[in-house]
């Protein structure tokens, strides 16, 4: 299938551990020769020789591929985010061969798949609050038109505000787009608008571009550039009178990026362009009654709109300040009403893993672990819940309750690509470890962290004790802890140590 944005014949694609596999397999089909690299070496010679046999070209973890005695490669395609140091990519630079980024590859696909004529492509991208923000703008938007989602809870269609998940969570490499895309037109569904979560960029191909936060910012390609320069990457490499929507908290760091031909929507979910006194299309406040319930106040200057909205309770409605202004604003670009907007705003509960609390056994569970997790989600976390039901003025403080502080804290090393740094997270204890009770550690490079650095009773540890002690902090202060491989082990753990009335924080780094 001829794509005129795809000129080449042979391309080598990098990186099976971030949909490498899925692009070169999307490549095959349009006519491209194709070798797969595993860059980081972690396929066994049998598994490789399965998966070339499986997939119908050559997977290889040979530098020496990349110089066949044949026709030699005319692309290398590869994520982003790759170290420059990766002998791969060295000899890719020796050779002299051209690249380009998993991001722009699939950006050309999706601009020659005629399946996509007269539809729109909505992408939102950035630091936090992606998934909530796409999910509610779906929501928003399915009062008007079929809508098909896909962030890292799922695939879904939505239709009148009412949802159907049709598959599992795939990875929001945007390497996999093409691949979801293909399985919501074969599952007999036709949308009208495709919503896609998309990490470190967009595709290229959106007709509309959200861009929820930069902060805070990380370091990517072997430390060797910012998530920020990445990110911004979204304006040069846009097609032509696209539109974006973007944060005023960042717009000192991409004003410089953006082209004459681009459309540019600013809101302001910080307060901080008024304090500038600086204007903005579409201004989102919360505030909070004497009875503790939450309202958020839209105005939009571009719209000419003003109205407010009582929010539930259940879940932290500041962690979600973004995401409601960033999906209000992409809303009111396709004239969805007030009315509809304020019922998704109603009816919204927060999102498993993102601030959503729930009661398990009576414990009060804040579950706030998901992919995107960073230190200072972990942090956002554990302030939320303390000032909720250990604050003496908070309603919710109870003197009698005599309730214990758990904290669950770590990561899944095998479900996600960046980590949260152990010492990181060694520090944050040790700032609040008056507070913590009981301490459960998840994943195996925090245990060897915490154990590295300590000393505690292993023997206890294999034998199921409870009570296993840790030391945590650099003044040597100890904490009861205990280790856990994942999230549900982790969880588990918390229920066993717990009682009715206790608190329990989920602050684990995984994809869910």
């Amino acid at each position: 299938m001829e794509n005129p944005e795809i000129p080449w014949t042979k391309i080598a694609v990098f990186d099976l551990n971030h949909g490498g596999l899925a692009i070169a397999s999307q490549l095959l089909k349009k006519g491209v020769q194709i070798t797969a690299f595993d860059i980081y070496k972690k396929m066994s010679d049998e598994k490789l020789q399965e998966a070339t046999k499986e997939y119908g070209f050559l997977v290889s973890n040979n530098p020496a591929d990349l110089d066949p005695k044949d026709k030699t490669f005319e692309l290398v395609c590869l994520p982003i985010h790759v170290d420059s140091k990766n002998e791969f990519v060295q000899k890719a630079g020796e050779l002299k061969i051209p690249t380009t980024t998993h991001h722009d590859i699939v950006g050309r696909m999706l601009h020659g798949d005629k399946r996509l004529e007269g539809k729109k492509l909505i992408e939102f991208t950035g630091v936090r609050g992606k998934t909530s923000a796409c999910t509610l703008f779906a929501q928003m938007l399915s009062y008007k038109k079929c809508v098909g989602l896909h962030t890292s809870k799922g695939i879904f269609m939505w239709k009148d505000g009412k949802f159907k998940m049709i598959r599992e969570g795939i990875s929001i490499s945007p390497a996999y787009v093409p691949d979801i895309i293909d399985f919501i037109f074969e599952s007999g569904y036709n949308p009208e608008i495709f919503v896609f979560e998309i990490s470190l960029g967009s595709t290229g191909a959106e007709d509309i571009g959200i861009l929820t936060t930069l902060e805070p910012e990380y370091m990517v390609s072997g430390k060797s550039m910012t998530s920020t320069e990445v990110k911004t990457q979204i304006f040069t490499r846009a097609k032509e009178n696209g539109t974006f929507i973007v944060n005023y908290n960042d717009w000192e760091k991409i004003k410089n990026y953006i082209r004459q031909d681009q459309e540019i929507i600013v809101f302001d979910a910080s307060g901080k362009a008024v304090e500038d006194g600086k204007p903005t299309d579409v201004f989102l406040n919360i505030t909070k009654g004497k009875d503790g319930k939450r309202t958020a106040e839209i105005e939009s200057s571009r719209n000419s709109k003003f109205f407010s909205i009582g929010l539930r309770g259940g879940y932290d409605a500041e962690a979600y300040k973004t995401a409601f202004a960033a999906s209000i604003s992409a809303a009111l670009e396709f004239d969805v009403s007030e009315s509809q907007i304020m019922e998704a705003l109603d009816q919204f509960g927060g999102i498993s893993g993102r601030m959503k609390e729930t009661t398990e056994d009576g414990r009060h569970v804040l579950d706030n672990s998901n992919s995107g997790l960073d230190i200072y989600s972990c942090e956002w976390a554990i302030k939320y819940m303390l000032d909720k039901y250990f604050e003496k003025k908070s309603p919710h403080f109870d003197a009698t309750a005599k309730r214990e502080f758990i904290v669950v804290i770590g990561e899944e090393r095998q479900t996600v690509c960046e980590g949260i740094e152990p010492f990181a997270i060694d520090k944050l204890i040790e700032y609040y470890k008056k507070d913590i009770d009981k301490l459960i550690l998840v994943g195996d490079r925090l245990k060897k962290y915490m154990g590295d650095k300590c000393s505690r009773d292993v023997e206890q540890e294999e034998a199921g004790a409870v009570d296993a002690p840790v030391e945590a902090g650099e003044n040597g202060n100890v904490c009861t802890a205990l280790y856990a491989d994942d999230f549900k082990s982790g969880f588990m753990k918390a229920l066993e140590v717990s009682k009715e009335g206790d608190v329990i924080i989920m602050a684990v780094k995984s994809f869910r």
